[in-house]
């Protein structure tokens, strides 16, 4: 592995972290997603969403909308937490590297979710790159991570027990 190849898929899941950040931090003390009227925002968004699956040609299949309908719209006020909150965490586990794989595949399911229900914006190429994350670039991304300390101080703490119970066998 190049450090080369290290530093750039390094800088990528980075950056995808500091778009869940930037989006989270803009929801999380608004009244419409964190305050006295949680699930204001989510609503309206799910709102649109049921809107887009009518028509000949609906940008939001059915069964999403179904879902919408029946579990996300009458639990908006939680669901409005846990984007707002979840982006947060999200954004500084993946920029941290910390329980890398598991926020990645958050975001990507919260990625996915945008555009099941009829969203585009960043959310294609971010869901790509996060896939490409957890798939392709999943060691070079961990070199330079929280995760790789986490591994290194197990492996040593794995190691001296097992040369302990060495000793004690001799």
């Amino acid at each position: 592995m190049t450090i080369l190849k290290r530093v750039a898929w390094t800088l990528v899941r980075m950056w995808i972290g500091w778009q869940w950040l930037q989006a989270g931090m803009g929801k999380v003390g608004q009244p419409v997603w964190t305050g006295e009227q949680a699930g204001v925002a989510v609503a309206g968004f799910l709102k649109g969403a049921l809107a887009k699956a009518a028509g000949d040609h609906p940008e939001v299949k059915s069964w999403y909308a179904g879902f919408v309908e029946k579990i996300a719209l009458p639990n908006a006020k939680v669901f409005s937490y846990l984007v707002a909150y979840g982006e947060v965490l999200v954004g500084i586990a993946l920029i941290l590297g910390a329980l890398t794989t598991v926020a990645a595949l958050m975001g990507a399911l919260m990625n996915l979710n945008f555009l099941l229900a009829g969203v585009s914006s960043s959310s294609p190429v971010m869901l790509v790159a996060t896939l490409l994350i957890l798939t392709v670039a999943a060691a070079y991304t961990r070199h330079y991570s929280v995760d790789r300390m986490v591994i290194e101080f197990v492996k040593e703490k794995v190691a001296y027990k097992a040369a302990g119970a060495q000793a004690q066998k001799a």
